[in-house]
């Protein structure tokens, strides 16, 4: 089977399989339609993760929005600098990028990792039954496999 998202018809459920491949190369950055994550750097725990839509991660990263959460983590963890990682949906030929697709893997990893500086998805999400996604390349985590049910 390919990698990257696929549709498999299981009785009334469609699961829907999704590779993001995690990334810290300076290239990865420019990217838009994809996830990131910062990252304490010594102990590499995920403390916030979004998602970069219709900017590049570069842009989501400067963005005067983040301000705060840049001030609260590096106030609260004692930390002057965050690692971060780009998150890549890898979609095999002929699949199509969907928005909400991006918004409904970033909410699942959310609810499931608990990162500290995530407000929102912590608690309570929109599923998607059937959603499973895989984290591969540079991913920090022991964990790589995620199902919404």
């Amino acid at each position: 089977m390919p990698a990257g998202p696929y549709l498999l018809e299981t009785g009334l459920q469609r699961t829907v399989k999704v590779e993001v491949e995690w990334r810290s190369d300076d290239e990865s950055f420019s990217f838009s339609r994809v996830l990131y994550a910062y990252l304490h750097p010594k102990s590499q725990d995920i403390l916030y993760l979004g998602k970069a839509e219709r900017s590049s991660v570069r842009d989501r990263l400067h963005g005067v929005h983040k301000d705060a959460i840049f001030s609260s983590i590096y106030r609260e963890e004692g930390i002057r600098k965050l690692d971060a990682l780009v998150g890549d949906l890898l979609l095999p030929e002929g699949s199509r990028f969907s928005g909400a697709l991006l918004s409904d893997i970033e909410s699942l990893l959310i609810l499931r990792l608990q990162p500290s500086y995530n407000i929102q998805s912590r608690q309570s999400r929109i599923s998607r039954p059937g959603l499973r996604v895989m984290c591969t390349g540079e991913w920090p985590l022991r964990r790589t496999r995620f199902h919404d049910i």
